[in-house]
């Protein structure tokens, strides 16, 4: 938007250093008193942080100063596991079309080394809690879309309610209960 007003007052970049279609003093002083692209690009990195130093100005503190919120930190997970999901999906997809075996095999293969039911279970709820998770609050934010639930205690609520039901439905969606044997037919019908 800058460089549009800039060209837009300086004919096209031309030399004129009076404005054709803003007039006013306080335009010329805000589009003139920055620096051109030239100056822009002669400085280099090493000026800018010399001059900084020079002149005692505190780095920004980005994330240090901000105490952690439940908006924020909801965000940010949703981000990282949408991310998780397409990164683990991908892999798998381009690992099952790369190796030379076919699904059922490796399933076999892992199925022969007999890992315990609580590891079972806790990778089952690892797998299906970022799916839940992200579908939840996705479901959110289709709601945020259609202008609901702007308030601060209605976020935080709904906050609050996406972990909880992205939590009941990762448990229940990984079927690990005692004493309950899970019977599963591979591709050959035998059970496992």
């Amino acid at each position: 938007m800058a460089l549009v007003l800039r060209f837009a007052t300086r004919g096209c970049g031309g030399a004129s250093r009076h404005p054709t279609s803003l007039q006013g003093p306080q335009w010329s002083r805000a589009l003139f008193t920055t620096p051109t692209i030239t100056a822009m690009n002669n400085q280099t990195a090493e000026d800018y942080w010399a001059k900084n130093k020079r002149l005692r100005r505190p780095v920004s503190p980005h994330m240090t100063i901000y105490k952690p919120q439940i908006t924020s930190m909801l965000s940010l997970s949703h981000r990282a596991s949408g991310l998780a999901l397409s990164g683990l999906m991908s892999g798998f997809s381009i690992g099952m079309l790369a190796l030379p075996g076919s699904y059922p095999h490796y399933l076999s293969l892992v199925q022969s080394m007999e890992f315990g039911g609580v590891l079972i279970c806790g990778v089952k709820f690892l797998l299906a809690m970022p799916f839940m998770y992200h579908l939840c609050n996705g479901v959110r934010h289709l709601v945020w879309d259609l202008g609901y639930g702007f308030t601060l205690r209605t976020l935080y609520q709904t906050g609050y309610f996406v972990i909880g039901l992205s939590l009941v439905l990762s448990i229940t969606g990984t079927k690990c209960s005692k004493g309950r044997k899970e019977k599963v037919r591979d591709v050959k019908g035998k059970l496992f």
